[in-house]
């Protein structure tokens, strides 16, 4: 029968494949006798606290064995112990959303510590179609009341409003009459005071704006944008270039006794003249 030379020994060939499958398996799991080879062996590494060298902020860990219980090793300081990974446990929110003259409801996954916030922005989804849409949050409902701010655990339901498209509300003063309109803009655009914008064949200079958080832009070049603005407030052109026209001043003439007689600085017309009663 014939045999193979394997380093000094003379072996049958069904031995000869069996010892060369069992070589390749150990060099495979880098381990030999038991013990691994560290120059060979590629690390995954993790973020962990370090009870040695970092005890609060996590450092750059390799992960020397994944069972029965995670052995981990800085890189650091090159200490080595075991981690553990808490899972965290999920709530499920409702979130009913207002956009325009309509509402909502969707639901949200957040981890049962994490914390939400009035004006906190996020997306959520329909499940039944997929489609996304960008909320911001304006009121946190918990088993007992309303409040600005809440842990998950403890909130009930979300309020919130669609900033995808929002309704801009802007005032417009007309000569001495204001009228209202609206106008459908994405959430992001920016309203400045001072820019002027155009309505049809309407044009309008924004003079202020009022925010949500109740306060007035009122210097030019300020700005807000539209799902963070409650109302806008502009004057039309006629009437910027009214008030943009010099002022006509009056001195008052005395007229005796019977009253007195203003007269306009400047060419003018008319007089106006005031009589003591007959």
């Amino acid at each position: 029968m014939e045999t193979v030379q394997y380093g000094r020994f003379q072996i049958l060939p069904s031995i000869s494949s069996s010892i060369g499958i069992i070589s390749k398996y150990l060099l495979f799991n880098n381990t030999i006798y038991g013990k691994r080879n560290e120059n060979t062996m590629a690390h995954e590494i993790i973020q962990a606290q370090c009870p040695d060298c970092s005890p609060d902020e996590p450092v750059p860990h390799s992960i020397l064995k994944e069972k029965p219980a995670l052995l981990i090793k800085c890189i650091q300081c090159g200490a080595i112990h075991p981690h553990h990974i808490e899972k965290k446990r999920k709530k499920e929110v409702r979130v009913v959303v207002s956009s325009g003259e309509s509402s909502f409801t969707r639901k949200l996954t957040l981890d049962s510590d994490e914390t939400l916030t009035v004006d906190d922005e996020f997306v959520v989804e329909d499940e039944s179609t997929g489609e996304a849409s960008f909320v911001i949050v304006t009121s946190i409902e918990t088993d007992f009341k309303r409040v600005n701010v809440a842990k998950a655990n403890a909130i009930q339901t979300i309020w919130a409003r669609s900033t995808d498209k929002v309704i801009a509300k802007i005032s417009i003063t007309k000569g001495w009459q204001t009228e209202s309109i609206e106008m459908e803009v994405p959430g992001d655009r920016e309203f400045t005071v001072g820019e002027i914008l155009k309505e049809g064949e309407e044009r309008f200079l924004i003079k202020k704006i009022k925010t949500r958080e109740g306060g007035f832009l009122k210097e030019e070049g300020n700005s807000a944008q539209a799902k963070h603005i409650k109302r806008i407030f502009a004057d039309s052109m006629e009437r910027v270039e009214f008030l943009s026209q010099p002022k006509k001043t009056y001195r008052k003439i005395s007229h005796g006794q019977g009253g007195s007689i203003i007269r306009p600085r400047g060419t003018a017309s008319w007089i106006l003249k005031t009589k003591g009663g007959d």
